[in-house]
């Protein structure tokens, strides 16, 4: 960890009070970046500020929806007013659910587009004149190896919207890349949030057992690459989508 990798820099972190976004939250602020997190769970909004004060770190905290576009653009605007910059965006916040395919409802297929694609789509837009301001920016979309390879264990909607996420993210990147800005995503799998506790512990030792590294991921591990990604040492590379599987996956 380096103590000023992120000095002078502000990161918005969409779902960033739980999960991988979380510890990237708490990890960028340590390495010197002002840090807003958005997130719909007020609770974990005041302990991750709660971090963040005892840190000395300076952020912002926001309810914010992502599914819904104003909420999106009001607390972009809110952040860059607050710091005067805007200079990182990970896209972090998102749904995923386990059912079959008769099993997964309408409700279901437009809340995971809302949140997992659109939500996507609205906080990049939100970025992008602030972004093109500066002539710099750093997007970091969080894809999954289901938008990749498909998956048998998550409801077919959600190997969907991450794999438009992948298209975005690329999209994104050479439309943007003129501009300063690079966009990026992380193909993750195997990562023991709280997203992921449909999976009891035979099923957690089947799946550390098919993975070359022999382990499940870490939400450290996560925001390892997140930051990486986010940092001028990537300035070199977009459009990329990383895999982070411990080798289960391999393209």
């Amino acid at each position: 960890m380096r103590a000023d990798r992120f000095t002078g820099k502000t990161v918005c972190i969409t779902g960033g009070a739980q999960g991988m976004g979380r510890q990237a939250a708490l990890d960028m602020a340590a390495e010197g970046a002002a840090v807003a997190v958005t997130d719909i769970d007020d609770q974990a909004l005041e302990d991750i500020k709660g971090e963040f004060d005892e840190m000395g770190a300076a952020s912002l905290v926001l309810h914010c929806d992502v599914s819904k576009c104003s909420e999106v653009e009001a607390a972009v605007a809110r952040i860059a007013d607050q710091f005067g910059s805007l200079d990182i965006l990970i896209n972090n916040a998102g749904l995923l659910k386990s059912f079959t395919i008769e099993e997964t409802t309408n409700e279901l297929i437009d809340r995971t587009i809302d949140i997992n694609i659109k939500g996507v789509l609205y906080a990049v837009r939100a970025v992008t004149p602030i972004m093109k301001k500066q002539n710099y920016g750093r997007i970091v979309n969080i894809s999954s190896i289901a938008g990749k390879n498909g998956d048998n264990t998550t409801s077919f909607v959600y190997g969907a919207s991450k794999g438009a996420v992948i298209t975005i993210t690329r999209s994104t990147a050479r439309q943007l890349g003129p501009f300063g800005i690079t966009c990026n995503a992380i193909a993750p799998h195997a990562v023991m949030t709280k997203m992921m506790e449909y999976w009891d512990d035979d099923k957690k030792q089947a799946m550390a057992d098919k993975i070359p590294l022999k382990r499940l991921g870490t939400v450290e591990d996560m925001s390892n690459l997140m930051m990486f990604l986010a940092s001028d040492e990537s300035s070199f590379i977009t459009g990329e989508v990383i895999n982070i599987n411990g080798g289960y996956y391999m393209d």
